[in-house]
Parts: structure tokens; C-alpha cells; sequence
């Protein structure tokens, strides 16, 4: 059973080297690089020759996923992102698994992970949420769903989406514990938490992908209850390895809503014209 590894990756040469390192020789290696300059392909050129490398499409994140895997001649695609790194037996563990499912969800952690607001990391330690950074699927079932919806421009909300689909396919998805990927926190500062702030706008780009968008009443009133729902766990369910995080971004969601209430109710009159 032959896997195809698909990696996209954007301006970060040494993280993605860090990957490839981590991959075994053997198989069907494809990066997808939408860097503006040879920086990256010079790299694989010169430290893996045995990696096919291809100019992205530059419309972000999904399409250059996309992209890559339009080149795959594998039975089954892995996708990986450029930030993190396979350990050993990741291929391994989900060839072990292809047998009786169409769509594989490995483990992501984040190794040294702090309580902080000012680090961003990802984690999936039991499944259900089909994150891109560690995921296989049969080929041709990625290309029956029409892979990764290329509308959302950034990495924020594609994924998501992508999941949701494969969710309401009637596919079976396994989650396999042994396909490990570790996915590295990196420090986020003041301008890189006001921007994720503004993120939210892909939000309504899924539910309006996903048949969940309401009218601008609704969707005001969905807003509020989500933050109270949100303030109210945050106070009933103390988890005492993410409480300084939870606490910030709960306060940061407060002293924001003014400011993002009236945004995502922009864009949710936009994505409902269209």
C-alpha cells in the first residue's frame, strides 16, 4: 500500500528541512512551495534530492495542499505541515491502519508546551477533529470531496471545513494513536494575537460553507451566547494546565466584542450575498 506524503509550506525553509529530515527515504515525498524567491527549492534540490518539489499556486494554504496532491500517485495521501515533525513509524502506524478505514487521524502533540497566551500550539491526543497537519485519506476519495476548498485563503478555517465534509460523507475515519507528529509551540507577541483576534471572519466563511449561516440577528445573538457559554466554562471547568490561556483569551474576547461583534456581522452580510 503506497502512501504519498504532501507537505505545503510557505517561506519557512528550515522548519520544513526539519521535516524532511524527520521522514524516512523510500516513498513519494511532495513539497508544494509557494515561497516568492528559490530559497526552498534550492534546499530540497540540494539536501533532498530524493523529494519532488513544485511551485505553488500562491492563493494560500489549501490550494498549495491541493496543488501537491494533484501530483501524488499514491494510494493513500499524508498531509503534514511544514512546522512539524514525524516521529518514527508515523507512515508506519497509519499503513498499519489503512486496511479497514478511507480516512486516517493521527496524534498531534506539542512537546514542551507552556500554560501561555503568548504561545500558540497544537494538540489532538484522541481524535475527532481531522486537522490537516496529520491526516490521510484514500486518493480518491480526496479527489471525489474536491480536496481542501480554496476560498479560505489563510490557515484558519480550511481544515474545518475540509472536516466537516469528510464528517458528512459516510467515510470511516480512524484515529490512530501511534501516528505521531509532533507540532512544535512558537511564540506569538502582542501583533500576532490582535491579528488571530481577526480571524474570525474565516468563521463565517465555514458556516456559510457549511449551511450554519443565520441571519445578522442570529448570528449577533450566536456571538453573544458563545462568549457566555465560553466565561461559563472558563468559571465551571477549571483545567489546571490551560487556565492562564483560557483566562486571557476569555478577557480578550470581552474587551474586544464591541469591536468584533459589528466585523463578523460585515462579513456574514458579505458570504450571504455570495
Amino acid at each position: 500500500m503506497k502512501f504519498s506524503v504532501v507537505i505545503p509550506t510557505c517561506r519557512r525553509p528550515s522548519l520544513l528541512g526539519r521535516c524532511l529530515r524527520a521522514l524516512p527515504l523510500g516513498g513519494e515525498i511532495i513539497v508544494s512551495d509557494d515561497s516568492p524567491d528559490e530559497v526552498t527549492r534550492e534546499l530540497v534540490a540540494r539536501d533532498f534530492p530524493h523529494v519532488r518539489w513544485l511551485p505553488g499556486p500562491r492563493r494560500g494554504p489549501a490550494a498549495n495542499r491541493n496543488h501537491g496532491a494533484t501530483a501524488a500517485t499514491g494510494e493513500w495521501i499524508a498531509f503534514i505541515d511544514d512546522d512539524c515533525e514525524p516521529q518514527a513509524g508515523w507512515i508506519a502506524a497509519f499503513a498499519a491502519a489503512a486496511t479497514d478505514a478511507d480516512v486516517l487521524e493521527g496524534c498531534t502533540r506539542a512537546p514542551g508546551a507552556i500554560d501561555s497566551p503568548f504561545e500558540e500550539h497544537v494538540e489532538n491526543l484522541h481524535g475527532g477533529v481531522l486537522w490537516s497537519c496529520n491526516l490521510a485519506l484514500r486518493r480518491e476519495l480526496f479527489g471525489k470531496l474536491g480536496g481542501f476548498d480554496p476560498d479560505f485563503n489563510e490557515a484558519a478555517g480550511e481544515d474545518m471545513e475540509f472536516a466537516w465534509r469528510l464528517q458528512h460523507a459516510g467515510v470511516r475515519i480512524r484515529f490512530v494513536a501511534d501516528a505521531v507528529v509532533h507540532h512544535p509551540p512558537r511564540s506569538i507577541g502582542l501583533r500576532g494575537l490582535w491579528k488571530r483576534v481577526f480571524m474570525i471572519r474565516w468563521m463565517a466563511l465555514y458556516r456559510a460553507k457549511t449551511g450554519q449561516l443565520r441571519s445578522l440577528p442570529g448570528t449577533a445573538l450566536q456571538e453573544c451566547a458563545d462568549l457566555l457559554r465560553t466565561t461559563s466554562h472558563l468559571l465551571t471547568r477549571f483545567d489546571a494546565t490551560r487556565w492562564r490561556r483560557r483566562t486571557f483569551h476569555v478577557v480578550q474576547r470581552w474587551l474586544t466584542f464591541p469591536v468584533v461583534l459589528p466585523y463578523i456581522l460585515y462579513w456574514t452580510a458579505r458570504f450571504r450575498r455570495s
